[in-house]
């Protein structure tokens, strides 16, 4: 009996070592595992992380009865993130886990996305493995396969280009007056009743008010003198050039005290020696029975001969065209032409300080346009919203202003008013923009799509490209942009020269991120010259980006050099 009692408690015993030995070798022997991880430096593109994890496990190592968990996990200042378990077995283990075997080994793949946050880019990535046999349970050393994010696409500025309305504002317009007279029929004199024509007296009313107003220029007189189209072309050319000499001297006498009236320059002449194309327009504003005829006549005949005579042989017809269409077309014209003078720049501004009421909607908007003070440019195009309500451009650009200034809120507010006044694409980029700062990629994407034919709707969806991971795409909306955003969208496609060189010839090419883009690009290159250079001047620039460039990935082979030590210290 208590040799039969000891039998039972020793195998107890050795059962229970081997249960605990094979644990043991395992551990002990975690080295020979062979662990891959792609990519090697774990990257963010689309806010998330993806990590793909091979293991392999030697002969004769994983225990036939043991069951394990491997629990990718990152680990980061301040916290850490457990992934998606992986579950392996031995091959005498009765379940679903991946199964290794004893004797020829085995190995296991692994693949996850996670979200990324801004505090992982300093991290370890390390497998955790809890083992069982039997009643047994032990954890391994973790074991540390990846260190780090290359997190780059999150520098994406998340701003649009606003797209401002354009003003119509002409500062000097044209403008010119009309006077006529008419002759009898072959004749040049000028008739005294033509002389007081009511015409001829508004035309030497409105040439004495532009002599007196200083807001008006004469630019020129243009002198045009026509003969009927009737009878032989030797003596309408003869009658329409004797006119054209009679309605010159009239002018000129008309009008000597006048200095510009008395340059030879100041006048332009044209001679029609017959008026077909006025004749047409008479005969078809008129009630002539027979005007089809008539207009048919003169279309179907090029010689102007054959088409006089053909009218004339319609008898009845033609006592009515002489009767009623060419008395009107024997006459001089007088175009006196003038320039309306506007309000310079200086006047523009001092009338919207003391009164913008007298401004018009142009002279406002352009007023805006001028205006070099940010908050001189809010003031005007808020002003233009209260004097001109129903007016988009005066909220669009207004929230053109705000949008740069940060105020989005305010922005939405002017933007969304411009667009219940009249939705163009125009406000929609604008209206993209802003939902682009507040983070609603969707709406965002929406709008800009609504933008068709506004070019600054480009720079927006570079942005919504590169937040989704899609650089090639983001580099064709920016094209050949200069700005930081077109940069980033360059280097992130693999055109590390195109990002230095967008960076190089934007308006904002002073900014701090731009060189920091670059020392980027330099580390992608291998060009210590450029990545140190341009980090140096980075951090001199914006102090905080030293800590952003202790913790970017991008520089971990430059982690341990001196001379990076020193421009982060």
């Amino acid at each position: 009996m208590k040799k039969t009692l000891i039998l039972v408690l020793g195998i107890a015993a050795i059962f229970t070592l081997s249960n605990c030995n094979g644990l043991k070798k395992m551990i002990e022997n975690a080295d020979d595992i062979n662990y891959s991880v792609n990519p090697k430096v774990l990257e963010m593109h689309a806010d998330k992380v993806a990590v793909s994890i091979k293991g392999n496990f030697p002969e004769k190592y994983f225990n036939k009865k043991v069951t394990a968990t491997v629990t990718p996990t990152l680990v980061y200042e301040g916290g850490e993130k457990a992934l998606t378990p992986v579950y392996i077995q031995g091959e005498k283990i009765d379940g679903n886990a991946n199964v290794i075997n004893y004797k020829a080994g085995g190995a296991f793949s692994y693949t996850e996305k996670f979200d990324y946050t801004p505090e992982m880019r300093r991290s370890t990535l390390e497998l955790r493995i809890t083992a069982t046999k039997g009643k047994k349970t032990q954890d391994f050393e973790p074991e540390v396969v990846a260190e780090g994010i290359i997190a780059t696409p999150d520098l994406v500025k998340m701003i649009g280009s606003s797209s401002a309305a354009k003003d119509k504002f002409v500062k000097d317009l044209p403008d010119s007056k009309m006077g006529l007279v008419n002759y009898d029929k072959n004749r040049a004199e000028l008739k005294n009743a033509e002389q007081k024509r009511d015409e001829i007296v508004a035309l030497k009313e409105f040439v004495k008010a532009v002599n007196e107003d200083k807001r008006k220029e004469f630019t020129g007189v243009e002198l045009i003198s026509y003969a009927s189209p009737e009878g032989p072309i030797e003596i309408n050319t003869k009658v329409s050039n004797d006119r054209s000499k009679t309605i010159d001297k009239f002018v000129k006498n008309e009008f000597k005290k006048i200095d510009e009236f008395k340059k030879d320059d100041f006048f332009k002449y044209l001679v029609t020696e017959e008026d077909w194309d006025g004749f047409k327009k008479a005969v078809s504003a008129s009630n002539l029975a027979d005007k089809d005829l008539i207009l048919r006549v003169v279309n179907m005949n090029t010689d102007p001969v054959k088409r006089e005579e053909e009218i004339r042989n319609m008898t009845q017809t033609f006592e009515e065209l002489e009767k009623l269409i060419h008395p009107m077309l024997r006459r001089s014209e007088v175009f006196v032409n003038i320039m309306l003078i506007g309000n310079t720049d200086v006047e523009i501004d001092s009338l919207f300080n003391a009164n913008p009421t007298k401004l018009s909607v142009e002279e406002m908007l352009y007023l805006g346009v001028i205006s070099k003070d940010a908050d001189k440019k809010l003031a005007v195009y808020t002003k233009t919203t209260e004097v001109y309500p129903k007016d988009w451009r005066g909220f669009n650009n207004l929230a053109c202003v705000q949008y740069k200034d940060g105020d989005i809120k305010g922005a939405k507010t002017s933007i969304e008013k411009a667009k219940s006044l009249e939705a163009n694409a125009t406000v929609f980029n604008n209206l993209g923009n802003v939902y682009l700062a507040e983070g609603n990629i969707e709406e965002a994407k929406t709008s800009y799509q609504s933008a068709t034919g506004v070019a600054e709707a480009s720079d927006g969806q570079g942005v919504i490209a590169i937040k989704a991971g899609e650089y090639d795409k983001a580099a064709n909306f920016y094209g050949d942009n200069c700005s930081f955003n077109a940069g980033l969208a360059k280097l992130l496609s693999g055109d590390n020269d195109g990002a230095i060189k967008a960076t190089d010839c934007g308006k904002d090419k002073d900014d701090a991120y731009n060189f920091y883009l670059k020392a980027i690009a330099g580390a992608r290159k291998g060009d210590t010259d450029v990545l140190f250079n341009n980090l140096r001047t980075a951090c001199t620039k914006d102090s905080s980006l030293k800590e952003l460039a202790a913790k970017d990935m991008e520089f971990y082979k430059y982690f341990d050099n001196d001379t990076f030590k020193t421009i982060i210290k």
